[in-house]
């Protein structure tokens, strides 16, 4: 048997609650529980307030679960949430993006930060990926990221 598999199978094998992101990610579909309608890249966990949803990552949280994949969703509505492979993540506002660098759950809710180096134990469960560009430092600046977890 050939190696080569089509998006469109692909596609018609994973449920339809789930799939691939236009930028390379897996995503799984969870409800909107952030208080808000959804804005891209940003970091969430596992709601702690309704079943199959997802708040907004605390700052510091060593148990993000994803990153929002599309903007507008209403709170309370759907939403696609990537949780792994390639995905676009809100940096911390004012922090410059290196590609290669670390990226983990900053001391902004929602938001990640880079290192260099990775961080002791207790601060690596923070993790959520890699980063895979540079970018200059500004205000909800989206950075690509390849995106797993400890």
């Amino acid at each position: 048997m050939s190696g080569v598999v089509s998006y469109e199978l692909l596609s018609s094998k994973v449920p339809s609650d789930s799939g691939w992101t236009a930028d390379g990610g897996l995503y799984i579909t969870l409800i909107n529980n952030t208080g808000a309608a959804s804005v891209k890249g940003t970091v969430v966990s596992a709601s702690t307030t309704i079943d199959n949803g997802v708040d907004i990552a605390p700052a510091d949280s060593d148990m993000p679960i994803g990153a929002i994949a599309e903007n507008g969703i209403a709170n309370g509505s759907p939403v696609k949430v990537t949780v792994s492979g390639k995905a676009y993540v809100l940096i911390k506002d004012g922090l410059v993006s290196t590609r290669g660098y670390w990226c983990g759950m900053s001391d902004t809710a929602g938001r990640m930060y880079e290192a260099a180096v990775v961080p002791a134990a207790t601060n690596h469960f923070r993790e959520i990926g890699h980063s895979l560009q540079s970018a200059a430092a500004g205000a909800s600046v989206l950075i690509l990221i390849d995106m797993h977890f400890n």
